[in-house]
């Protein structure tokens, strides 16, 4: 099952986890997004921190339409007992947000991996271009004995024709 493009589309990535903002989700359900918070408020002990969480005001600045609750996949998933008639709303809705929650980490990855990719093949540049210019400076072209005192071999020349 592909992830519809509404979801895809609407979801953030928020405090290291995947998350819906509430008017989004009160799109899909077709309800009013204050409806939501009144049922997250109403049921403190079953929506906890980190399945529902208040964006503060700097994250609501950063984000379109400015949210006020996000919603991650698990605490969507708990909206199922809270309201009857969109069980199968929301259980279709569940896939999707794992699939668009996976496409997010997928590309939080390969982010990453090209990031250390980029710093490497900086190094590797940086000790080349410093290797060719030391290479050039330093040693001279042709045989140089350079552990040898000046004038050893002149000297052992003499002393073998004596």
């Amino acid at each position: 099952m592909s992830a519809p493009v509404e979801v895809l589309s609407r979801l953030l990535w928020l405090r290291d986890t995947a998350a819906l903002p509430d008017r989004a989700l009160a799109d899909q359900l077709g309800l009013d997004a204050k409806a939501l918070a009144g049922l997250v408020q109403s049921h403190p002990e079953r929506f906890h921190e980190s399945l529902v969480f208040a964006l503060t005001a700097e994250e609501r600045q950063k984000i379109p339409d400015g949210p006020v609750l996000a919603f991650t996949e698990a605490g969507a998933a708990l909206l199922t007992g809270l309201l009857p008639g969109k069980e199968p709303t929301l259980l279709a809705l569940l896939p999707a947000f794992a699939e668009a929650r996976h496409v997010l980490t997928s590309q939080a990855e390969l982010s990453a991996r090209v990031s250390a990719l980029e710093q490497k093949l900086d190094l590797v540049l940086k000790s080349l271009q410093g290797e060719g210019e030391e290479t050039h400076a330093e040693h001279r072209i042709g045989f140089v004995p350079e552990d040898l005192p000046k004038g050893l071999k002149a000297r052992q020349r003499t002393a073998k024709k004596g």
